[in-house]
This record gives structure tokens, C-alpha cells and sequence, in this order.
């Protein structure tokens, strides 16, 4: 009995052994995958820092070398001047005018395009107070529609802009606040 129980141990290890060793025994097939991809090309904005930053005329962006900055340009007032020193500040621009300015850096990027340059426009998202006046390199600003600013800019090379904000002296103390939207399209 006891040779009985170990050939028959001994038989069933050679039997896993060849069902393991001998695939051909198991069923085969193929199978093929056809694959459609379009590569879609893309274009992004930053801001940065213009290197004369802290200088006058350029002030420092908040959150800089993203597509969401903010510039602050202090306080200003036409018989005070400007409170910051990184604003340059101008009187008189216009009859009882004053005009407040910094400049920053704009970067434009792109990846799988063959367009050579791209157009830059700028819109606010408000309507500015009576008597004020929004700029991009003396380019009026509007919130009705997008405004160009350049037709042909050459990519990942920054590009200088300086936000401009003209104040006629009748406009009553408040917080001058606006977003503007840029908007770079490849051409």
C-alpha cells in the first residue's frame, strides 16, 4: 500500500509539469487593433516678469510665469502722483489727465503647429468708469470685443506690453479694478 500512494503522488506531479511545460495544448489565436489618433496642435500664454522689474515703469506681477497674473499699480491721484515707485506715472497726458503705466512680458508658446506666428488681443471684462481709460501699448481697450494688438509675434520670444491707465482729474476716489483677457491666435 504505501507504493501504491507514493507512484500515484508522483504521478500526478508529472502531469502538472507537462501541462505547464506544453503550451501547444492550449487553444491559439490572434487578434489585430487598428488605431486612428488625430495630434491636435496647441499654442499657450504666459506673463512674466520683465527684467527691468522694480525700475520705474515696471512694477512686479503677482503669481508670474502663469496664465493668471495680477499687477498692482498702487495709488495715484493728479496732484499726488503715484505712491508706488515702480509705476510711471505722467501728467498731464490729456486736458486734466494723468496716466499710470507698468510694462510685463508676454510668452507665447506652441507644440505640433507649423504656424509660423501668432496674433495677440486683449478685451476687458468691464466697462471702465466714465473718464478712464484702459491701454495695451496705446491701444484702447474695450470690453465690447477683442482688440488687436499685433499681428504677427514670434513665438517663445517675450514680447513687451505695458498696461496703461489714463484718470481725467473729475473721476471720484475709488479702486480702479479690471481683468483683462488676452488672447493669442496662431496664424
Amino acid at each position: 500500500m504505501y507504493k501504491r500512494t507514493r507512484g500515484s503522488v508522483c504521478s500526478r506531479i508529472a502531469l502538472i509539469v507537462v501541462a505547464l511545460a506544453a503550451p501547444s495544448l492550449f487553444a491559439q489565436t490572434t487578434g489585430q487593433l487598428t488605431i486612428a489618433m488625430s495630434v491636435q496642435s496647441s499654442i499657450s500664454l504666459i506673463f512674466q516678469n520683465n527684467p527691468s522689474v522694480g525700475t520705474p515703469g515696471f512694477c512686479p506681477l503677482t503669481n508670474p510665469n502663469t496664465n493668471n497674473v495680477g499687477l498692482d499699480l498702487g495709488t495715484a491721484s493728479f496732484t499726488g502722483g503715484a505712491t508706488s515707485a515702480c509705476v510711471a506715472y505722467t501728467k498731464p497726458v490729456g486736458p486734466a489727465s494723468y496716466q499710470v503705466a507698468s510694462a510685463f512680458d508676454v510668452v507665447v508658446t506652441k507644440a505640433n503647429s507649423s504656424s509660423p506666428t501668432y496674433r495677440l488681443a486683449a478685451q476687458l471684462s468691464l466697462a471702465p468708469p466714465a473718464n478712464v481709460v484702459w491701454l495695451i501699448n496705446n491701444t484702447t481697450l474695450s470690453n465690447a470685443a477683442f482688440t488687436a494688438l499685433d499681428a504677427a509675434d514670434a513665438y517663445a520670444t517675450p514680447i513687451t506690453k505695458t498696461l496703461q491707465v489714463q484718470v481725467k482729474n473729475t473721476v471720484a476716489a475709488q479702486t480702479l479694478q479690471e481683468t483683462i483677457t488676452f488672447l493669442a491666435t496662431a496664424n
